[in-house]
This record gives structure tokens, sequence and C-alpha cells, in this order.
């Protein structure tokens, strides 16, 4: 997955988030709905988490130093936990407060028309947003949803995804809500408010405990070490693996760590082209590895010690 389907699909979540968090605070001054109100937040926080994705995916391309040598890729995990802590939860619990205070100064709608015109207009924003980010997402994996974002590292896409989501649920929340306090009772507004605050509280919680598995350091999906595995094996010169490390490293790349029991008959020269072979065939079945350390070990002296 490029950085470019990423980017593509932040900056067209974040252009979608402003727009529609430009009409629902209009909507929401005019009519005096809570719901909407929470829902302008929602819109608000959205649009700072893409800004802040985009700052991590900017500085997680700067150029390794002396005191990361490693370079700067795991930047995005950071600023993907920014937007789980600080956004997500920020606008979960405002939306939560506005309702309870609310259920106790419950206020009739006004001009509910409004309300309907930018909730349909929202919907339709939203789904084109959720379309894109959903297909380049896609294009990382095949696995069933849940268990695709459990098992993604493109953490940025996590985001904009689960963001959709929870952004589409929500507009659907505040339509059925806004439906029963029009006809049935103006309470409903509170409850839909307070709903809404809940929903961003899960994908909160999932996302902060996908982002700090990746954080503490995920590592690599099992059928991949076998595949690292497979490749191995097909060099007759390895004996044997005795151990087989990985980690990723920012949004889709692996560290990979391997120790080589290599027959007693290679000379200096033939191991360290061996070992370039076997780094070259895995970069090549496995796109995904970044960086490939090999230590060799002579299989006569290990029999030895």
């Amino acid at each position: 997955m490029s950085t470019h389907g990423s980017n593509k699909a932040i900056v067209f979540a974040l252009a979608g988030n402003l727009l529609i968090a430009v009409i629902k605070y209009i909507v929401a001054f005019i009519t005096g709905s809570t719901a909407m109100l929470a829902e302008s937040i929602h819109s608000t926080a959205d649009s700072f988490n893409q800004v802040l994705l985009l700052i991590g995916h900017k500085r997680a391309k700067k150029s390794p130093t002396e005191m990361h040598s490693f370079g700067y890729a795991n930047e995005v995990f950071f600023w993907s936990l920014m937007v789980a802590v600080l956004l997500f939860f920020v606008g979960a619990l405002f939306s939560i407060y506005e309702g309870i205070h609310k259920l106790s100064h419950p206020e009739a709608l006004t001009n509910v028309y409004w309300i309907y015109a930018v909730l349909v207009s929202s919907i339709f924003i939203e789904a084109k947003s959720f379309q894109v980010a959903f297909a380049e997402f896609r294009k990382t994996t095949k696995l069933p949803f849940l268990k695709a974002i459990r098992a993604s590292t493109q953490v940025s896409l996590i985001v904009v995804v689960l963001e959709d989501s929870a952004a589409m649920a929500g507009l659907i929340v505040v339509l059925i809500s806004t439906t029963l306090a029009w006809l049935v009772n103006p309470v409903f507004d509170a409850l839909g408010s307070i709903t809404v605050g809940l929903l961003l509280l899960s994908v909160s919680i999932l996302l902060i405990a996908e982002v700090k598995n990746l954080i503490v350091g995920e590592s690599m999906p099992r059928e991949r070490r076998q595949l690292i595995r497979n490749v191995i094996h097909t060099y007759k010169k390895i004996i044997h693996i005795n151990r087989i490390q990985t980690m990723v490293m920012g949004d889709s790349q692996y560290l990979v760590l391997l120790s080589l029991d290599i027959t007693d008959e290679l000379k200096g020269s033939e191991a360290e082209d061996l070992i370039e072979q076997i780094k070259l065939n895995l970069k090549k079945e496995i796109p995904e590895i970044g960086t490939i350390y090999i230590e060799i070990k002579d299989s006569v002296r290990n029999q030895k010690v």
C-alpha cells in the first residue's frame, strides 16, 4: 500500500468533514438541535484528525539521523494515538455532556426540515468518503472487516475508515433521534447526543487498542513469517533457522532479524553473497519488509559451543 493511497483517503476525508462541519454548525444554530451540535463537534474533530494524520505522514518521511538511525516511520503511530485520545475522547465526552445537560432541559426542535436536509446531504458525503477510504484499505487486505482492522498496520487508513464508519452511524442515529424528538418527545434529541457520544467513545477505545499494539512493536502476521521460513528453506546451504524476529516500523514496513546456521564449507565471501541473495528474495516475496539483519553462524562451531 503506497503512502499516496493513504494521503488520498485522508485528504478526501478532510475536505468532506470540513464541508459537513460548516453545514452542521449553521443548522444546529438555526434549529437548536443538541444532537446536531454533537454531530458538528464530531465533524470538527474528524477534520482535526485528518490534519494530524497528514502531519504524521510528513514527519514519518524524515531521513534517519544519528539519534534516530531507523528513521521516523513510527511517528505516524504517535499522531494516530493523539487522534484517538485527544479528539475522539473530546468529541465523545462533549456529546455525552451536552446530551445529559439537555435531558434536564429538553427543548422543542425548530426548522426540522433543515436538519433533514443536512443529514441526508451529510450521509451522501460521508458515504463517498468512506467508499474512497475503504477501497484504499481493501487494497491492503482481503480479510473480513474486523479481522482486517486488527491485522492491518495501515494505521492512517484504519483511522479514516473507523471515523467514516462512526460518522455514518452517528448520522443515522441523529436522523432517528430527530424524528422521535419532533414527533414524540424532545428528550429524544438529548438521547441522540448521548448515543453519538457513546459511539465515538467505543471507536476511540478500539483505535487506542490497535495503535497501542503497533507502538509496542507488533510482529508480522504468522502467515508472512511462515513465508519467510519457506523462502529461507529453498537455500540448501542453510541448515537451520535459529530465530526470526519481526517488528512493524511505520505504515506497513517491517524490521526483520534473522539468525541462521550455514554449512561449514562456505567461505566468507560466499556467505556474504548468500546473505544478499536471501535479502533480495525476501524483499521480492514480501514487499512490506523494510530493513533486514541476518546473523550467520557456522554450524560446526555451533556444535562445539
